[in-house]
């Protein structure tokens, strides 16, 4: 898989990146970062995978699912 397109959320606190694989079928990714809520913690955001959507046939199929099962893109 080669991811395409990655949005993060306005507070830093969530990422979704878009992939595509080598047979043209895309999905999407969810990231969170757990170490944000630590005030102390100033390191760069450490990832880590949320969860996994199915496959889809297009880029605007994935994003668009995305978008309705994610409240923070909506923001």
């Amino acid at each position: 898989m080669e991811t395409i397109k990655k949005i993060i959320s306005k507070d830093g606190k969530h990422r979704l990146d878009i992939d595509v694989s080598p047979g043209g079928l895309y999905r999407y990714v969810t990231f969170d970062d757990r170490f944000r809520n630590d005030p102390d913690f100033q390191a760069p955001p450490e990832w880590t995978i949320d969860a996994f959507s199915g496959l889809y046939e297009s880029l605007e199929e994935a994003e668009a699912d995305a978008i309705a099962g994610l409240a923070w893109l909506r923001e």
